[in-house]
């Protein structure tokens, strides 16, 4: 039984469900068309160069990441127990932070399996830890400690996508204009999203206001793709 204060939260999740939803349908319209672009996947090995294996679907990966939000938000709506729900939320922020890091790698030129499989490793994995931080007793989950090792973690492989950037500049052959502004997009939902977590953590922020400010940034990111995926849809986008 739902109490009055649970009540508003549990539309809350109902309603960014429906939302990320809508958008899912929107990736997966444009992924069925066949106006989504194609991302390599390669292997590079000391005996041989074997390059292309694969191939990422853009549209379809983002919607991917889209489809787990609104999984994450529907079992939330479901449960009355805060633990649970909350560990939908973490669920949701650590697979929407891996595969979106995996496809803005990708984007800025990375192809090689390895470096993408760690870097979707290394951006969820770190939000995994705030989860475990979560978990500590309320009077110590304000230590910085943890959340900054976690933080360090997470910033690496924006470290990695950033040197892949510099180096395309450097040899005339950077990333398309979109890719550059999307990819400083990203970037900053997700300073938002962990500075939002540090201001939990700090007990700045209530539950209520921490809701609103999550279902924001999850929306904003899927919102985002969206408008990446559309903009990549044209051949041109690219150069």
């Amino acid at each position: 039984m739902l109490s009055a204060a649970q009540a508003p939260r549990r539309r809350l999740f109902i309603v960014a469900a429906a939302l990320h939803l809508v958008l899912a349908i929107a990736l997966l319209a444009i992924a069925v068309s066949g106006a989504s672009i194609l991302l390599p996947v390669g292997l590079a090995l000391r005996t041989g160069l074997p390059g292309q294996f694969a191939v990422v679907d853009l549209a379809a990966a983002a919607a991917v990441v889209v489809l787990v939000s609104v999984l994450c938000r529907a079992s939330a709506a479901s449960t009355t127990a805060d633990s649970r729900r909350s560990a939908w939320w973490y669920l949701e922020a650590s697979q929407a932070s891996g595969i979106t890091m995996f496809l803005i790698a990708q984007l800025n030129g990375i192809t090689e399996t390895g470096t993408l499989v760690l870097c979707y490793g290394v951006a969820a994995g770190s939000v995994a830890l705030l989860w475990v931080q979560s978990r500590r007793p309320t009077e110590s989950r304000a230590d910085p400690w943890p959340f900054s090792v976690a933080a360090a973690i997470a910033i690496v492989p924006w470290g990695v996508v950033a040197l892949y950037q510099v180096t395309g500049l450097v040899v005339s052959s950077p990333p398309s204009p979109i890719v550059r502004v999307v990819t400083v997009v990203v970037l900053a939902l997700f300073c938002a999203l962990w500075w939002s977590e540090r201001r939990s953590q700090l007990g700045l922020d209530s539950a209520e206001r921490l809701d609103v400010v999550r279902t924001a940034l999850m929306l904003a990111l899927g919102l985002v793709l969206l408008v990446l995926v559309a903009g990549l849809s044209r051949p041109s986008a690219l150069v």
